[in-house]
């Protein structure tokens, strides 16, 4: 089965921290835009594609209107055929949820929310320039869980007051979501946060803050780096891009990787609406740099990568092609390795990097 995203790049305003293609819009998302997805997505050149999950991301998916977002899942319905037990996700802010929204969106068959809390602290809130504040956040979760048996929030650490991150951890707990994302602020190149970048906490500062979302987040399942899970909520399609399977991605500057080419969408929209599903690039990866992306995301895995199932999927066992960096990876203490499975360590989550830099240089 494969994976389906649809990018809605539009947000009420724009998080200076953000570097995700998107644009700020004062109204409702662009029609033309709306239309133009409807023709990538029918126009997808395999037929017959099984779906196991669908992601509909941002920018702000939550300001589709309710005709809008059940066309687009009538077009995926039309082109692909659905696994019985698709896992079908819409992200929202906060402040967009509604009573007779999160209804709709049931009716309509999406079975997964996911809310852009990011923090419970006001401060941390406006520095982060969200729309919303912790009252609402917290009621949007209320209502969230009331609606939805699977939904999760997203949390950022590493704004200030960092001394407030514990009490939003604990505040997340007392709401029990199934999922929980927590993600280390960065200051990038190119967004509104880059002149700001002395502000970032030092390494020792983040490895604390990063410990800590382990420490009150112990009921969870540390499944991956930055994500938690109660069992059997594990995020299906984050799964797809971990495991390095097959997605297509639908909208202006989202990517795919079908049949071994990595491609994306022009990140313009306008150039995106005039030709729906163009290409700015496109990268045919060879086998081996396949193998090699495959090791790299299984690794960001607590379970790792089953060495049977590698076996099964290439032909070949994953040694000896790659003994020398596994075994220096495993000497350094960053993954560990049985019979029947090669996976990251503690520390082996917390340098990350440092595992992937490793099987490139192979």
């Amino acid at each position: 089965m494969i994976g389906v995203y649809i990018h809605i790049p539009f947000c009420r305003t724009r998080c200076p921290y953000c570097d995700f293609f998107s644009t700020a819009i004062p109204g409702a998302v662009p029609s033309d835009y709306v239309n133009a997805l409807c023709r990538e997505i029918l126009g997808f050149p395999k037929e017959g594609e099984e779906v196991g999950a669908v992601f509909i991301g941002g920018g702000t998916p939550s300001l589709l209107t309710r005709g809008e977002l059940s066309r687009l899942l009538d077009c995926l319905n039309r082109k692909f055929l659905f696994a019985g037990d698709a896992e079908i996700t819409i992200e929202a802010n906060p402040d967009d949820v509604e009573l007779a929204v999160l209804r709709s969106w049931r009716r309509m068959g999406v079975n997964r929310l996911s809310l852009g809390v990011q923090s419970f602290n006001d401060f941390t809130l406006r520095y982060l320039g969200r729309r919303h504040n912790a009252a609402a956040a917290f009621e949007a979760c209320r209502a969230g869980a009331e609606h939805f048996s699977n939904w999760g929030m997203d949390l950022i650490f590493g704004a200030p007051p960092v001394e407030a991150w514990p009490d939003t951890l604990e505040q997340c707990v007392e709401l029990a979501p199934n999922h929980v994302s927590t993600y280390g602020l960065t200051y990038e190149p190119g967004t509104q946060f880059e002149a700001r970048a002395g502000e970032a906490v030092d390494d020792e500062t983040w490895l604390q803050l990063y410990r800590q979302a382990e420490a009150n987040l112990s009921e969870y399942r540390h499944y991956e780096i930055s994500n938690y899970a109660l069992p059997g909520y594990e995020c299906r399609h984050n799964l797809i891009y971990w495991r390095n399977e097959p997605y297509a991605g639908f909208g202006a500057g989202a990517y795919s990787f079908i049949d071994g080419v990595r491609a994306r969408n022009a990140a313009d929209v306008e150039r995106y609406v005039a030709k729906p599903g163009t290409k700015e690039e496109s990268v045919e990866l060879t086998p081996r740099e396949i193998r090699v992306e495959t090791l790299i995301q299984h690794f960001r895995l607590l379970d790792g990568l089953e060495k049977a199932a590698y076996a099964q999927r290439f032909g070949q066992e994953v040694r000896p092609e790659f003994s020398k960096p596994l075994d220096d990876l495993v000497k350094r203490g960053l993954l560990w390795e049985n019979e029947e499975r090669i996976a990251p360590t503690q520390l082996g989550f917390e340098l990350n990097n440092e595992i992937g830099l490793e099987l490139v240089g192979t």
